[in-house]
């Protein structure tokens, strides 16, 4: 339980910090492109910066522990048993699409915010952090997501050590991952109706 205060916090300081010095660098503002003096213009592109780093970032370190903590439990089985490898391989990759899914959101984010293309310096600050609020579910529920499947996962790879398959254990695992899956179309619905043309 401990832990998972601890970890509960880290999240809640990192969004927390993230918004902050989001706030401060859109008061600043930045230049506008193609503007004769450079005056000072919407600051849409740090949220939308912001919005790319916590679709990416929260869901990868997520995923990343999870891969690890699930590794550690196959690497054992399949240091007593080669052949249940293969099973066990299963169980570490599950934990994993949390990050894909936060790196397909933040190419979402990236394509619609015209970062990709170069307009991003027209992007007004409502709009950018319309894309920081859509990075969000999956930001969060990626990284508790993928936290909370890789334990899952590794009681998986309990079963497959004593009984050989773990085929029950994946539909566990599976139905962690049916938020992650949810908040993924959250912020996608969320990302494609950012009015950035309008």
């Amino acid at each position: 339980m401990k832990k998972i205060k601890k970890f509960a916090a880290v999240v809640i300081i990192a969004l927390l910090a993230l918004t902050v010095c989001g706030a401060v660098f859109a008061e600043e503002g930045v230049p506008t492109i193609g503007a004769a003096e450079a005056p000072k213009g919407p600051a849409g592109y740090v949220w939308a910066a912001i919005a790319v780093c916590v679709a990416m970032i929260l869901p990868g370190i997520g995923s990343a522990l999870g891969v690890g903590m699930a590794g550690r439990a196959a690497a054992g089985v399949s240091a007593e048993d080669p052949d249940k490898g293969g099973s066990c391989l299963v169980f570490e990759l599950l934990p994993a699409t949390q990050g894909l899914y936060g790196f397909v959101i933040a190419m979402f984010i990236l394509v619609f915010s015209g970062i990709l293309n170069g307009t991003v310096m027209q992007l007004s600050t409502e709009l950018g952090r319309s894309f920081f609020y859509a990075s969000l579910p999956i930001g969060v529920v990626g990284l508790v997501s993928a936290y909370f499947q890789s334990r899952v996962c590794c009681a998986g790879i309990g079963i497959v050590a004593k009984q050989g398959n773990g085929g029950m254990g994946i539909t566990f695992a599976i139905m962690v991952e049916l938020y992650a899956i949810l908040a993924l179309i959250i912020s996608i619905l969320m990302v494609v109706r950012v009015p950035v043309n309008a």
